[in-house]
Order: C-alpha cells, then sequence, then structure tokens
C-alpha cells in the first residue's frame, strides 16, 4: 500500500463523507464507515495510516460544505407556492408519457430543476424558459427496499422537479456547445432510425448514447434478470474503445504519440459530452487521461491508483455521488478486475480463449455478487455464461455501429442487427435467479476485506483455496438474511392499504393497491418481497374491490408471483372478474372468504369476522375483516368496513387487538368510540397519502383514537410501519 496512497485517500474519503451523511441523513452510512475501516485495517499492514486520515478529513470537510450548501439551497425555495421561475435549459428529453422533460439552471440556485411540460413547442439546449409553477422537491424511499428518487437526482445535482403546461421560451440565438452536443446526438440518432429497425436503433440509443427513454419495460426487466443490465450502460468499456481506438488509428497513421494522445484524449472527452457524462463514464475518461499522462511521463500505470484518484475527484466534485448506485457498481466491478488481475492464472491448452473469457466472467460476477445483492436482493446465478457471449457481440455491434453510422446501409449493418438480436435473445433466457434478501452493508464490506486478502500478494495460499475462501464469503451472504427476526409491516402505498405478514410458511398479503401511485405493486410491494427475500407471495387477500386495495395485487398476480388469492364471497362485478381472470392465466388459485372462514398456518391464523356469504351490503361496508395472531401479536385488519359493517362486528365475536388497522384511511364514518372501546388497540395503524384528496386521517377520527390512549402511527407521516417477531411464551 505504500506504493498505492491514492487508495488509501480514496477509503479515508468516502469513510469521511459517510460520516456527514450518517449524522445528517441516512443511518445505513455508519456500516460504510466501520466497514472502511475494518478493512483498511486488515490490509494496510504498513503505515499508510496518514494517508487514511487525511483522506477523511477531506471527505469531512467536502461533504458537511456540500449538506450545508444544499440546506442553504433549499431554505431560499417557496415550496408547494405557485411562482414565476426562470431557467436556462441544460438537456431536453421525453418522458414514456410524451411530455418534455427539461433540465434546467436557475442562477439564483445551486440545484437545477427538472421541469416536466406537455408542451410540444421545438426546444434546445441554451433556450431561456420562463414559467408558472411551484418546486418540489423528489420523494424519498417510505419503504425496505424501495427506490429512492431523491438519492437518484440528488446524486446528479438535481434537487427539484416541477410541472407547467404554459412555458414561454426565449431562443438562445447564439451556437453554445450544449447546442452542438444536441444536435450531435439528434443527428445520430436520426441516422441510427434509418439504418436500423426500431428493436434495434432503440438497443443501441441505450448502448451508444445513453437514452433508454424509447426501451419498454419489459425489455429492460429482461437484461436485469439475465445480469446483462451492463450492456445498455455507457460504461467505462465505451470511453476506453472511443478514446483507445481513436489513439491506435492516429498512432499509426502519424505515429507521433503527443498528437495520437491528444486526438484520443479529445475523442474520449467529446464522447463523454454526447452521452451525457454518465459517472461510469467520467470515471473511465479520468483513468484514460491519466492512462495517456502516465505514458507521456514514462511512469507505470496503476489500475487501482487511478480508479481511486477518478473516486476522490468525481466525490469531492458531488459528495452525494455516495448514493449513486451506479458510482457505487463502476467503482466496485473496477475493484474487482484489479483483484483478478494478481492473481489470475495462466491457461494453455485447447480452447484457451474461451476458458480464459469464462474465468473473467466467472470471477466478476462472483466478485459483484455482494454488491448487486445489496442493492437488488437477488441475482442470476449463471449470468457468466450469458456474458461470455453478449460482451464480445456487444463490443463489436458498439464499435462497428460507431464506424458505419455515416454511411448508408450495407451487409455490416445486417450482421450488426444480428448479434443485437442475439443479444436479446439471451436476455429473454433464464438463469437461476436467486432471491437473498437484505444484507447489511457491514457484511459486504467484511465480504470485500477477504477479497483483498485473498488476492494479496503477501498471500501465499494456493489459488484453490484462495477461492474456496471466497466461496464460503458468498456462501455467508447467501445465509446471513435467514437468521433476520420475521417481521409484519403496514407498507407506504401512497392512498390505499398494504398489509405483509413473513411467517414460517411464507409472505401472507392482506390488500395492495394504491389510487395515487402508478405501479404500486412494481416500485413498491415487489421490491419489498424481495428485501424480505421472496419471490413470491404464498397468500394474497383483496378485502374488497377498491383500485386502492387491489391494482398492486394485480400487478403481482400478472407477474405470476402469487400462489393463492383469497376474495371476499360476495357477487362479483367487473373488478372482480378481471382479478379472477388474472390469477387463472398465471395459475393462481383462487378461494374465497367470508365469516367463519380462517386462514391458518402452522404458528399464524386470520379468522374472518365479516362480510357474511353473499352480503348485499355496500362495497366498503363488505370489506372483509379479519381478526388473528400473526408472529405474536393479536391482529386485526379491517379494509374499507365504515359504520354499519363496525355495527354488525360489535356482535360478532370481536374482541382485544394488540394492534389495529384503521378502516377506511381514518375516515369520519370509520373507528367508532363503540367499536374502539370494543377493541381497546394498543397500537393503531392509519394507512394514507400525504396530502390526499380525501382529507384522510379525518380529525374526529383522530380524536376518537387518542381518546382511547392507543399509540398512532401513520404511513403518510411514519413510512412504512415494522412489527418485529413477538412469540408468547
Amino acid at each position: 500500500m505504500k506504493k498505492r496512497p491514492m487508495v488509501l485517500i480514496f477509503t479515508g474519503v468516502l469513510s469521511g463523507m459517510a460520516v456527514v451523511w450518517n449524522i445528517l441523513s441516512m443511518a445505513t452510512a455508519f456500516y460504510l464507515l466501520a466497514g472502511l475501516c475494518i478493512m483498511v485495517c486488515m490490509i494496510c499492514f504498513d503505515k499508510g495510516y496518514g494517508w487514511i486520515i487525511a483522506g477523511m478529513i477531506l471527505g469531512i470537510i467536502f461533504a458537511a460544505s456540500a449538506k450545508i450548501s444544499m440546506n442553504l439551497d433549499f431554505s431560499q425555495v417557496r415550496y408547494n407556492e405557485t411562482q414565476d421561475i426562470i431557467g436556462k435549459v441544460v438537456e431536453v428529453s421525453q418522458t414514456k408519457t410524451g411530455k418534455q422533460a427539461l433540465l434546467l439552471k436557475n442562477d439564483m440556485l445551486e440545484g437545477k430543476i427538472l421541469l416536466y411540460t406537455s408542451n410540444d413547442e421545438e426546444i434546445s439546449s441554451g433556450d431561456v424558459v420562463s414559467f408558472r409553477g411551484s418546486l418540489k422537491v423528489f420523494d424519498g424511499a417510505t419503504n425496505p427496499g424501495q427506490f429512492s428518487s431523491r438519492h437518484y437526482y440528488f446524486s446528479r445535482g438535481i434537487y427539484y422537479h416541477a410541472y407547467s403546461k404554459d412555458i414561454l421560451i426565449k431562443k438562445s440565438t447564439e451556437l453554445c456547445l450544449d447546442q452542438m452536443i444536441a444536435r450531435c446526438r439528434k443527428y445520430l440518432k436520426q441516422q441510427l432510425s434509418m439504418q436500423y429497425d426500431e428493436v434495434i436503433s432503440n438497443f443501441l440509443n441505450a448502448m451508444m448514447l445513453g437514452d433508454k427513454t424509447k426501451l419498454n419495460d419489459t425489455v429492460k426487466d429482461d437484461f436485469k434478470e439475465s445480469g446483462l443490465i451492463h450492456l445498455m450502460a455507457v460504461s467505462g468499456l465505451h470511453i476506453s474503445l472511443a478514446g483507445r481506438s481513436i489513439y491506435r488509428l492516429f498512432r499509426r497513421l502519424c505515429g507521433s504519440f503527443m498528437i495520437s494522445s491528444v486526438i484520443g484524449t479529445m475523442s474520449a472527452v467529446f464522447y463523454c459530452a454526447l452521452t451525457g457524462f454518465s459517472v461510469s463514464s467520467l470515471r473511465a475518461l479520468i483513468m484514460l487521461l491519466i492512462y495517456f499522462l502516465s505514458q507521456i511521463l514514462g511512469e507505470h500505470y496503476d489500475l487501482l491508483s487511478s480508479a481511486s484518484f477518478a473516486g476522490v475527484i468525481l466525490l469531492l466534485i458531488r459528495p452525494y455521488r455516495i448514493y449513486d448506485t451506479a458510482f457505487l457498481y463502476s467503482f466496485t466491478a473496477v475493484f474487482v478486475i484489479g483483484c483478478y488481475q494478481r492473481i489470475k492464472p495462466r491457461l494453455k491448452g485447447k480452447f484457451q480463449k474461451i476458458r480464459e473469457s469464462l474465468l473473467f466472467c466467472t470471477a466478476i460476477q462472483i466478485g459483484m455478487f455482494p454488491i448487486i445483492i445489496y442493492f437488488q436482493y437477488e441475482a442470476p446465478l449463471l449470468s457468466f455464461l450469458a456474458n461470455v457471449i453478449a460482451v464480445p457481440l456487444a463490443s463489436t455491434a458498439f464499435t462497428v455501429a460507431f464506424v458505419l453510422i455515416f454511411l448508408p446501409h450495407t451487409i455490416f449493418h445486417d450482421i450488426i442487427s444480428w448479434m443485437i438480436y442475439v443479444i436479446l435473445w439471451l436476455s429473454k433466457r433464464s438463469y437461476g435467479m436467486l432471491t437473498i434478501g437484505h444484507v447489511p452493508f457491514f457484511w459486504v464490506i467484511l465480504f470485500y476485506s477477504l477479497l483483498l486478502l485473498c488476492t494479496s500478494k503477501r498471500n501465499k495460499l494456493q489459488f484453490k483455496i484462495r477461492i474456496g475462501l471466497v466461496y464460503t464469503g458468498i456462501v455467508l451472504l447467501i445465509f446471513i438474511p435467514k437468521f433476520r427476526k420475521k417481521t409484519i409491516t403496514f407498507l407506504d402505498v401512497g392512498q390505499g392499504d398494504c398489509f405483509i405478514a413473513d411467517t414460517n410458511a411464507g409472505l401472507i398479503i392482506s390488500d395492495g393497491g394504491s389510487s395515487s401511485e402508478d405501479q404500486v405493486g412494481k416500485y413498491r410491494i415487489l421490491p419489498y418481497i424481495k428485501y424480505l427475500g421472496y419471490q413470491r407471495v404464498k397468500i394474497a387477500v383483496i378485502s374488497h374491490m377498491d383500485v386502492d386495495h387491489y391494482s398492486g395485487i394485480l400487478e403481482l398476480l400478472k407477474m405470476g408471483r402469487i400462489e393463492y388469492l383469497g376474495l371476499p364471497e360476495i357477487q362479483k362485478d367487473a373488478a372482480m372478474e378481471k382479478i379472477i381472470e388474472a390469477a387463472r392465466q398465471n395459475n393462481t388459485k383462487v378461494f374465497y372468504l367470508s365469516r367463519g372462514r380462517t386462514i391458518k398456518t402452522k404458528d399464524d391464523y386470520l379468522k374472518v369476522l365479516h362480510p357474511v356469504k353473499n352480503s348485499k351490503m355496500e362495497k366498503n361496508a363488505a370489506s372483509i375483516v379479519m381478526q388473528g395472531n400473526v408472529l405474536g401479536y393479536k391482529l386485526l385488519l379491517t379494509g374499507d368496513v365504515e359504520k354499519e359493517g363496525e355495527e354488525q362486528l360489535l356482535g360478532e365475536g370481536l374482541s382485544h387487538a394488540e394492534i389495529l388497522k384503521v378502516a377506511h384511511h381514518g375516515s369520519k364514518n370509520s373507528t367508532s368510540s363503540e367499536f374502539l372501546q370494543k377493541v381497546l388497540p394498543e397500537q393503531t395503524i392509519i394507512s394514507c397519502g400525504q396530502n390526499n384528496r380525501y382529507g384522510h386521517p379525518h380529525k374526529e377520527t383522530i380524536h376518537r383514537l387518542k381518546s382511547c390512549h392507543t399509540k398512532i402511527k401513520r404511513t403518510d407521516t411514519n413510512g412504512a410501519v415494522i412489527f418485529r417477531e413477538k412469540r408468547d411464551g
């Protein structure tokens, strides 16, 4: 490590920033600090701790400054107040719904503004846009496993978003650099659309230009589940190909190293700008610059030191990148490659290249497995088989497509199309998806510490023993989530309901829908299911046929992720027929619930108290009400039952409950005083959306709950409400 002080500095910067963001933001960052410190102690046998301390101080200073600057920026904004706002267009894109997304820079604000507009007027980078609207901060994750829009956009320097139909545009009269880049992007997109069919051009747009707006969700999901999603990102490989290819070309043409290096660097910079300066492309660009500089100075080029320097620069420019998954993926990949290069065996004999490719892809998959599991909770076990074929094809297609982009259609364009169709075919295959669930980041860091020890040159163990130790670390990571405590969760789904019990028999869900959030099943319920370590739901129950109770369940049905579905035993309406048909098509067994029926597992049960079979009550009043014991808690789940249903329940064996899910999101007509006196809940959960248009929960309902001295928790203010297992006796 004496020869790699930059690695130690990078470690210190990460740790220092983790301290600041932990104190002022996320608690999980503490594990990053603790883990990094342990890693450093394990790998640093020399006296290089001064570099770590220096890096840590630097990280603390910059992260604290960034946090203070961000708070000062927020203090200038009047949130949710309609106001006149002016901004210069930095970038123009299009959403899936056809709206324009304008990235604006306001001179008064540090953070950029993402403006959505239905205005179809042509807008270019450099134009000045004025609109009347309200600025909002992006939402953070309110459930475990949920994607955080706030962290995603903050890491990209975007603090606010707004929507306005009516905008005024002042066209720029000067041809700025942003406009030139935008025109180049537009021209390249037009060329791709003329040279290839829609499927191929959309894929090449994503791979070559970083534009994924025209890719449908099915394609993205296929690539994610097959472990090929990295092919859709403008990565370091692309920047390296662009820079080094041009360098080698000019080196052969003119023979001058200096001229070739300058032209290669300029090509890489331009391509990086063309693709939007993604974090992986910036990392590769800095590393390429260091490579050329080392060649000019006649110094040895070190991969890990170069990557560490790039990481320090990127973090100091924008400290919030510490929460950017692309940043962590990119640098982890470089770290793994660096470790692999230390111990890779020399292979000889037949099929040497194929064996080397298989070994490399396997090593990368093993090395990336912990970080992928940490963020995605699952990983395809055999994706290295697909990568062995797909990566060379994608690299070749990328290079040749770039060379041919200015030419009319040739047979080579057909060959590229064939290559990409093979990649698309590979993405649709199954590679043994392993769902593990949440692994604490502390254990992830310990794994990478073990990886460093096993690849250290001071380690004299045989190659097979080193690999065995790494595999042992992988096995431990897989089994760590198995020891977590079971939970009961009231998920935040916006204006809706979702109860999830992680039992020994599998997942039990009661309701799962929202009237305020789109695709709540895909983006809120399913991530939490994977967070718990499951691919499928054992039993799902829909209390009644309102969209805020079944929309997410319907999504899960269409994905084939529910084994058994319970529905109220009442007259079927159009919504129920639609749900039953979705269940039939995806081999989900449907059963019906009415008073007296019981959902029972080995350790837990939920008894249906309401409604009676073939009830003629209004939809809400006929909601399924279940009472039982789950994970040691006495529960009462009430759906949207209101006054009429509650009156029937008072004479139907209703008893004391430790946890009550308040009916109808806390409406005025639910949860009467008589009902509360009968139940006497210790904990009360209200599931509703922030600032919902119904005014839930009603202040009178809140008053009644406070009068019976129950602890009130709300998903709109508390996010997901979680109870750990508590078994009697």
